[in-house]
C-alpha cells in the first residue's frame, strides 16, 4: 500500500489567500491621497484669496470714513460735533491700523497658499509619472513635495 504523503498545515499552504496590497496599490493610494491634498489646498487658496480681499476693502472703506470724518471735523464750527469728530477719528485710525495688518498677513497667506497648492500639484504630478513608470522611487520624490506642501497649507491656518 502506497503511504499517502502528509501534509502539514503552515501558513504557507493553508489555502487560506491573503490580500497583500502590491507596490503598484500602496503606490496608486499614494497619489490618490497627493490627489486630494491638492484639490484641499487649491480650495484653501480660493478661500484665502477671497478672505484677503475682503479684508483689503474693508481697510479701504474705514480708512475712507476716517477721512471724512477729518473733513468733517474742520469743517465743523461747532466745537462739541468737532470734538465728537476728533474722537470718532481716533477710533477709526486704530480699526483701520488693524485692518491694514490684518490685510498684510493675508496677502502672506495667501503667498504661502499658493505655494502650497503648486507644491501639491507638482507632488501629485510627479507621483502619478512614478504610477506609470512604476517606479517607487518618483512616488516617494512626489510625497515629499506633498509633505512640504501640506506644511505650507498649516502655516496659513496658523
Amino acid at each position: 500500500m502506497t503511504e499517502m504523503p502528509s501534509k502539514e498545515i503552515s501558513p504557507k499552504n493553508s489555502g487560506v489567500v491573503r490580500d497583500t496590497p502590491s507596490r503598484i496599490h500602496k503606490n496608486l493610494l499614494w497619489t490618490i491621497i497627493l490627489g486630494l491634498f491638492t484639490a484641499a489646498a487649491i480650495l484653501l487658496f480660493i478661500f484665502q484669496v477671497n478672505r484677503s480681499l475682503a479684508l483689503r476693502i474693508e481697510a479701504a472703506e474705514v480708512w475712507t470714513d476716517y477721512q471724512v470724518r477729518i473733513v468733517k471735523s474742520t469743517a465743523e464750527e461747532d466745537p462739541n460735533l468737532r470734538q465728537q469728530y476728533a474722537e470718532e477719528q481716533d477710533v477709526l485710525r486704530v480699526h483701520a491700523q488693524d485692518l491694514k495688518q490684518r490685510s498684510s498677513h493675508s496677502k502672506n497667506a495667501v503667498k504661502f497658499s499658493l505655494y502650497a497648492a503648486v507644491l501639491l500639484l507638482f507632488g501629485t504630478a510627479v507621483g502619478v509619472v512614478g504610477l506609470l513608470a512604476e517606479s517607487r522611487h518618483f512616488v516617494y520624490l512626489g510625497l515629499l513635495f506633498g509633505v512640504i506642501g501640506v506644511v505650507f497649507c498649516f502655516t496659513t491656518l496658523i
